[in-house]
């Protein structure tokens, strides 16, 4: 075994991000959010720099799109061009988003650079001073999905201190994301790698801790579903010892801050609260796109954003942001408006309202993937639009019977 090796464990880049969703924050702020990804990226070089790493993996989705843009490239080329200033190797594997066989004219990088160019699991070997330290494994996404267990096609080969495996997949029983190159832990065991390089899933997790096996997650979030410090991993390996050290990259973070509207007796309060979430919300180097989520039981903050004074304050509170280094922009609200009655008394009633509550606490996520197949299924429409999580579909489907369940019982008030 090599008595040292260091190197950086990063994925999902998605560089040139669009943040098409995003066409309601001020021009200067989108243009800083398009950025973000880069910046992310040149954060990953300077890290390798700085830490003086022997390489970099990058396990797939490198680009957003499978047509790569030219400014995309370019801009890889440039870091890893850095890179082959410091000596420091590049390892790539192409994932679902930016599949060999897309629409695309490819550039050529410096020699630092390898590339899995097949489908079918390769193998480099990392040499240093010409004594050679690892073997690294892994394979490109010709295809948009790869739905077959690439996992068994990993086979130690060739004498090496220590075997890599880069991998670009999920295990089997994800629910939260689409399943690409599937496997189960037992199999990531079975084929007895030093270390195992994740990619795929945006939220960093470590699966096993001997082996090591890791997402880094994305070095960017790009939206409220990927929120919180992004980045990669530095590795060190000592003496048969792994240390993980976590390198926040993002430009920004999506955060959300829960607060009480009950206090609140006009519009006019809206404006300190939602300074107090400003606030709360905790800022980095870059900025916060901040969801608040206000709760009540009165039903005046639900009357004040159907009037569209919510909606004003937020205009108002966000005018000057995004022109700072450190900035704090409102992306969204959330009224939670629960009713005072408990719930499970009112359904037990024997009454509209009981019939109603009984009826939504069977609704499954199916027939609610159902309803929302048509807007999915838009020509137009399903290019703007983001699958949605588990916790987004409980999410809509618990907003829809509270504002329901406020509208009857407000009604029921009105002719009591």
């Amino acid at each position: 075994m090599p008595e040292k090796l260091r190197f950086i464990h990063a994925a999902d880049l998605h560089l040139d991000s669009l943040f098409k969703s995003k066409s309601h924050v001020s021009k200067s702020l989108l243009e800083r959010l398009r950025m973000s990804t880069f910046e992310a990226f040149d954060r990953l070089i300077d890290a390798a720099i700085r830490f003086q790493v022997d390489f970099v993996l990058i396990v797939g989705d490198l680009f957003n799109e499978e047509m790569r843009s030219l400014k995309a490239q370019i801009h890889l080329r440039k870091g890893f061009e850095r890179l082959a200033d410091h000596a420091v190797h590049v390892y790539v594997s192409y994932g679902n988003h930016d599949f060999l066989q897309g629409a695309h004219y490819p550039i050529e990088f410096p020699e630092n650079v390898h590339i899995f160019t097949s489908q079918d699991v390769e193998a480099f070997t990392y040499m240093k001073k010409g004594e050679a330290l690892a073997n690294l494994y892994g394979f490109s996404y010709v295809e948009r999905k790869v739905t077959d267990r690439k996992v068994n096609e990993y086979i130690r080969e060739r004498e090496a201190p220590l075997h890599i495996a880069m991998l670009h997949g999920s295990l089997d029983t994800n629910t939260e994301h689409d399943v690409y190159a599937p496997f189960r832990l037992e199999e990531l065991y079975e084929k007895q790698m030093d270390y195992w390089a994740l990619g795929h899933i945006h939220k960093r997790q470590f699966l096993s801790e001997d082996p090591p096996i890791i997402y880094p997650g994305n070095i960017q979030g790009r939206s409220r579903k990927e929120s919180g410090e992004k980045g990669c991993y530095l590795i060190d390996y000592d003496n048969g010892e792994w240390k993980k050290t976590f390198l926040p990259l993002q430009s920004f973070v999506y955060d959300t801050i829960t607060l009480s509207g009950e206090h609140l007796e006009s519009p006019q309060g809206l404006e300190r609260v939602l300074d107090e979430a400003k606030s709360l919300a905790q800022r980095n180097e870059g900025g916060v796109m901040l969801e608040v989520i206000l709760t009540s039981t009165h039903g005046r903050l639900k009357k004040w954003q159907a009037e569209g004074l919510l909606e004003d304050w937020i205009e108002l509170l966000n005018e000057d942001e995004g022109e700072e280094d450190h900035w704090v922009w409102i992306d969204r609200v959330r009224i939670e408006d629960k009713p005072l009655q408990d719930e499970e008394d009112l359904r037990k009633g024997q009454h509209f309202t009981g019939e109603l509550l009984r009826e939504m606490k069977g609704l499954e996520e199916g027939e609610l993937d159902n309803c929302l197949s048509p807007l999915f299924r838009h020509r137009k429409a399903s290019r703007f639009l983001e699958a949605l999580s588990a916790e987004e579909k409980q999410e809509i489907l618990e907003a829809a019977k509270t504002l329901t369940l406020n509208q009857l019982l407000t009604k029921e008030g009105e002719h009591s």
